[in-house]
């Protein structure tokens, strides 16, 4: 397999910076930093929907995988449909539900990393995009709502 010299350089540029972080990494331990309460909201969002597909019956195979410039919180089986799962998690706010926050640039960038991952993956069969939207209202109570296949069918 030939490799492009522009791709060849990029390459060689971010095992560079991999190398160049490990060297630091190993000079000066991080400290710590507490996670944006944001963050951590979302982290387990993703958490509990992860667990709840898998109560459905869903296979979880990834989590938060990079595909360019965007990531799939869940890749995971539905029968013999892989599903990419975008979760959206929100505190209850009466202006905007979490389905509400997916627009049409949103949709479109799901689509190509879908896309791309099948093609990465030699996948040839049915896939879909669902949506898990984790609302979180005051006092702890927690709705989970399962959209399944976002866009059109794809083959």
């Amino acid at each position: 397999m030939r490799i492009n010299a522009k791709v060849m350089r990029a390459l060689e540029k971010s095992v560079a910076r991999e190398n160049c972080g490990a060297a630091r990494a190993a000079e000066k331990p991080r400290e710590t930093k507490e996670r944006p309460a944001h963050l951590a909201f979302g982290t387990a969002a993703e958490e509990t929907a992860a667990r709840y597909l898998a109560g459905l019956g869903y296979t979880i195979l990834h989590r938060n995988v990079r595909v360019g410039h965007c990531e799939i919180d869940i890749i995971a089986r539905d029968g013999d449909e892989l599903v990419f799962a975008e979760v959206r998690a929100r505190r209850a706010n009466p202006v905007a539900a979490p389905e509400d926050t997916v627009g049409p640039v949103k949709l479109e960038r799901l689509t190509r990393a879908a896309e791309l991952w099948t093609q990465h993956a030699n996948y040839m069969g049915f896939w879909r995009i669902d949506l898990v939207a984790v609302t979180l209202y005051d006092g702890g109570e927690m709705n989970i709502e399962l959209i399944k296949n976002i866009t059109e069918p794809v083959i």
